[in-house]
């Protein structure tokens, strides 16, 4: 069975959905038979990182609501987190595009270390107060998954892996992708949004009785 996952790695929902997804294939019998593939979506493109700007003030200039109301906003992602265990830290949090990390990220994939990488730049923005955008930190995160140093540094350059990204991103409106994250199970069934655990549990079961039914 395969799961391809569109995301972002500064979507919270993207971050608790996985986990809800990790705690179904635990208890899921052939966990051992799924293979997981990530694919590239941005969620803010255009966004640039300002230094000395909190994560709920960038928030509120970029959706263009009041502070309090994007404060209401990240509380209620906070409670979601805490209810499923995945810890998101957005006092330190940095809002900011990550075109430049996701064009690694491509070379990452080809190099079999993607998911890897996800996961990494996930802890790396809810946990590590980390710039997604910055090209050093990009490197640095990246060399930690054991990809090459200069051939990153050249990637965030030369933006190679553009027609992956790109490809990703046309893809994801061919299946009707219109928010993170999204899940497509063996190309048939599709999900978007953090659903509970037990909600993929059942998916899992479906597909892989029909899976064995043919």
């Amino acid at each position: 069975m395969k799961i391809t996952i569109w995301s972002d790695f500064v979507c919270p929902f993207c971050y608790i959905g996985e986990s809800h997804l990790e705690e179904a294939l635990k208890k899921f019998e052939h966990a051992d038979e799924v293979e997981i593939e990530y694919k590239s979506f941005l969620l803010s493109p255009e966004s640039q990182y300002t230094p000395g700007k909190n994560y709920y003030q960038a928030f509120a200039d970029e959706k263009g609501v009041p502070l309090e109301q994007a404060k209401a906003m990240m509380g209620q992602v906070l409670d979601m987190a805490k209810q499923s265990s995945v810890s998101i830290n957005y006092d330190i949090a940095k809002f900011t595009n990550t075109v430049d990390a996701h064009h690694v990220f491509q070379y990452a994939k080809a190099e079999g270390k993607g998911n890897e990488f996800f996961k990494r730049f996930y802890d790396a923005h809810f946990n590590e107060g980390e710039v997604l955008s910055d090209n050093e930190t990009i490197v640095r995160l990246a060399k930690e998954v054991g990809l090459d140093e200069v051939k990153v540094r050249n990637i965030i350059e030369t933006k190679e892996y553009s027609n992956e990204l790109t490809h990703d991103l046309a893809e994801s409106r061919q299946v009707g992708v219109q928010g993170v994250p999204f899940f497509v199970f063996d190309n048939k069934y599709a999900l978007s949004g953090a659903r509970p655990a037990e909600y993929f549990t059942q998916v899992l079961e479906k597909v892989w009785e029909e899976k064995e039914s043919k």
